[in-house]
């Protein structure tokens, strides 16, 4: 390396002092010669270009030139400096040549320093240089250069295709599967434009393997030291299969490609059997909702009642390959708007030919009210997701049967139009129904039971101004034949204690049974003032609680009292809670009575802290389970529901569930609380407002539709008939809002 450095070194001062017009004398070039021969090949040949230059008819530059340009095209790689080693044999070929044109026998031997590469020497340690020894070098240089010209264009050419084709088939595919998140979007947005793209990966790899085949030929014939072969893989895995950061065909002899033509088959025979089949069911599906909708007066006039159900089998098949397509939504709300507009119809008829019960139309009502706030979210959920990508997936079936993105908004605004106007017209049947329902009765006419007068109506007194043996009536329940049970109080003028009173009253106004009650605590005569607090009716009898306060030391007990439809007492039983008794509802599904306390007096203090507490009994007055919630409000109702039971109230401080407290200023909002058939607390919701109001009745009409009722003026409690001040939330037994006041 040192010897070489030195020749280099000095080969480039000697050709400084060479050129250089102040130098004594030239510099032969067979003094340069060795240094050129042990410089860089770039060096050499820039150092022979400018002697050449100089002595342009001098066959040794030439020959020196013509190796130096040899002995780079050997150094080439056939493949990566295949241009490079082109060039070379051109520039080689070009000054052999020239050296040929010039060289002689006598020059070789005049100048055999020039060819001093080419040195014989003999014993003596002197050299000569034979030119036929040039020639054959000459030969030998041209033949390898003419073998690599004739053999590896074609190898270089299939080999360059081989790769060009895979790659583009790779980045093709990459660009695919980048531009899709799962494997399902590329289902389901396969299109003409990805199917040609898909042609273009399969192409491009076949056409790959074709040359690559066509070049392991080739170098069967002429050896370029490599000896590659593909290990071809399969694509198996979204996302990580099919990928490659870099491509290289060179680095080892077994080359890993993937299989795309495979998966190109594989992909599209996946797509025409399933994703072809589910647009098919989709279509279908399409056309028998179509049907069904535009038939419903119809069939509804023709007594044909069945509902539109989408094919279960094409909803699975859909959600399994997307489950948040535009399509699903779209297809439910057809399938609820179906239900819907044969629920309208039933109402015209029902409306026009029957007369229906007022408690059924308000389920009725209900039912539609609340079948449209769920049509009013799967429409969201269609908004929503009408979007271009879901639309892409989609773009045939929406632009035929619904005019495209475009047209399915034009849609979702007229069904909410439609929708709203309903709902509003169905509110106000609701409201209309509630308001004959629930307001006083017109005509305050009694029932005679001997010498007694009971009033046929409900109001509440005061017990603190009850008048001598006159009755007044809190409880009336009416049986499905018209007989009803009266409860109610009056003041007893011989014990000067309250009393309660319970009777029977059939259909014609008769009196068929009547008894008093006067609870009696720690005496063997009556020592309390005794209130009927909570009575429910049936045709085969009546149950009841009566609470009693002790005349003197104002001791609390409740007695639940239950009596045959012939006036024979069934069961008596004293209770363990002690609060007032608001509330009792006989649960038939599980044969037990509910029973709400809340409070001590038969007046409400909504100012003070209290117990809520619902207890479930047994129908011989055993204890099943008790639920009780502390809170500053009141107990309005409670309902039974398929999974539990919801209770509801007034509020003005409370505390949740989660330890978080809700306050109501100047007034008080609603509450509800579900607890499960075992009493456990299931969850509960606050109804409140930007106003307060104060909850006066709780009413279920259906799972579906359960009224909240109050009214903004506070001191109201009564249904409120004046429409700016009522207060009307529904609910479903979920606890959702199916309407709710705008305060």
């Amino acid at each position: 390396m040192k010897k070489l450095l030195f020749y280099s070194v000095l080969s480039i001062c000697l050709l400084g002092l060479y050129h250089t017009s102040e130098a004594q004398k030239r510099v032969k070039y067979e003094d340069l010669l060795p240094g050129i021969l042990n410089s860089e090949p770039g060096v050499g040949v820039a150092n022979l270009e400018n002697l050449v230059k100089e002595d342009p008819e001098n066959p040794s530059m030439y020959l020196q030139l013509g190796l130096i340009y040899y002995k780079r095209f050997e150094e080439s790689d056939p493949i990566t400096g295949y241009k490079k080693a082109m060039a070379n044999i051109k520039l080689a070929k070009d000054a052999f040549d020239n050296c040929e044109r010039f060289i002689t026998e006598k020059d070789v031997k005049k100048n055999k320093e020039e060819y001093i590469n080419f040195a014989m020497y003999d014993d003596r340690g002197k050299f000569s240089v034979s030119l036929d020894s040039i020639r054959k070098n000459i030969l030998e240089s041209r033949q390898d250069m003419d073998a690599f010209e004739v053999n590896m264009p074609g190898i270089y050419e299939d080999f360059t295709r081989s790769y060009t084709h895979y790659s583009k088939a790779n980045r093709t595919f990459t660009g695919i599967i980048s531009q899709h998140r799962s494997i399902k979007d590329l289902y389901l947005l396969y299109d003409d434009q990805m199917a040609q793209s898909f042609e273009e990966i399969k192409s491009n790899y076949l056409e790959s393997l074709k040359f690559f085949n066509s070049y392991k030929e080739k170098i069967i014939g002429y050896d370029i030291g490599y000896n590659q072969r593909f290990k071809i893989d399969t694509i198996s895995i979204y996302k990580l299969d099919g990928l490659a950061v870099e491509i290289n065909f060179l680095e080892q002899e077994e080359i890993p490609i993937w299989d795309y033509a495979k998966w190109v088959d594989d992909t599209k025979a996946y797509i025409n059997e399933h994703i072809s089949a589910l647009r098919l069911m989709m279509i279908e599906n399409e056309k028998m909702t179509s049907s069904k909708i535009n038939k419903v007066a119809e069939d509804v006039a023709n007594g044909h009642l069945e509902p539109l159900h989408i094919d279960k089998e094409f909803l699975f098949t859909l959600r399994k390959y997307d489950l948040n397509s535009v399509v699903e939504p779209l297809f439910l709300y057809n399938e609820k708007k179906h239900e819907l507009l044969i629920q309208e119809e039933l109402n015209k008829f029902s409306e026009e030919t029957m007369k229906i019960a007022a408690e059924r139309q308000i389920s009725h009502y209900g039912y539609l009210l609340s079948s449209i706030r769920k049509s009013d979210t799967l429409l969201q959920h269609v908004e929503t997701r009408n979007t271009d990508f879901s639309y892409q997936k989609y773009k045939g079936f929406l632009d035929d049967y619904y005019s495209g993105m475009s047209g399915l908004n034009l849609m979702i605004e007229r069904e909410k139009t439609t929708n709203q106007e309903q709902f509003e017209d169905y509110l106000a049947s609701v409201r209309k129904l509630l308001e004959e329902k629930y307001k006083p009765d017109s005509l305050e006419n009694t029932v005679k039971y001997r010498r007694i007068s009971i009033p046929n109506f409900v109001s509440i007194p005061n017990l603190d101004s009850l008048k001598p043996s006159e009755r007044v009536t809190m409880q009336k329940t009416i049986n499905l034949d018209g007989s009803a049970y009266l409860g109610g109080v009056y003041m007893n003028n011989k014990s000067n204690l309250i009393t309660a009173y319970v009777c029977r009253v059939e259909s014609n106004n008769s009196v068929r049974w009547y008894k008093d009650f006067s609870l009696q605590m720690d005496s063997i005569k009556a020592d309390s003032h005794t209130v009927l607090s909570a009575m429910v009716g049936g045709q085969a009898g009546c149950t009841f609680v009566l609470n009693g306060t002790h005349h003197e030391n104002g001791a609390k007990m409740n007695t639940l009292f239950s009596y045959s439809e012939e006036g024979e007492q069934l069961m008596v039983r004293n209770l363990i809670i002690d609060d007032f008794p608001r509330i009792i509802e006989f649960e038939e599904q599980t044969n037990t009575f509910l029973i709400g306390f809340n409070g001590r007096d038969l007046a409400k203090d909504k100012s003070t802290t209290s117990q809520v507490v619902l207890a479930n009994y047994n129908v011989i007055g055993d204890l099943l389970w008790k639920y009780s919630k502390e809170l500053v409000g009141d107990l309005v109702g409670v309902v039974a529901l398929e999974d539990g039971y919801l209770i509801n109230g007034n509020y003005s401080r409370y505390q949740d569930n989660a330890g978080k407290f809700s306050r109501v200023e100047n007034g008080y909002a609603s509450y509800l609380i579900k607890v499960n058939n075992s009493g456990q607390w299931s969850n509960e919701r606050m109804l409140s407002t930007s106003i307060p109001y104060n909850t006066t009745h709780f009413l279920k009409s259906g799972e579906h539709s359960i009224h909240v009722i109050g009214s903004k003026n506070l001191f109201q409690d009564q249904y409120e008939l004046e429409h700016d001040r009522l207060v009307h939330f529904i609910v479903n037994r979920d606890l959702d809002i199916v309407s709710g006041p705008s305060l």
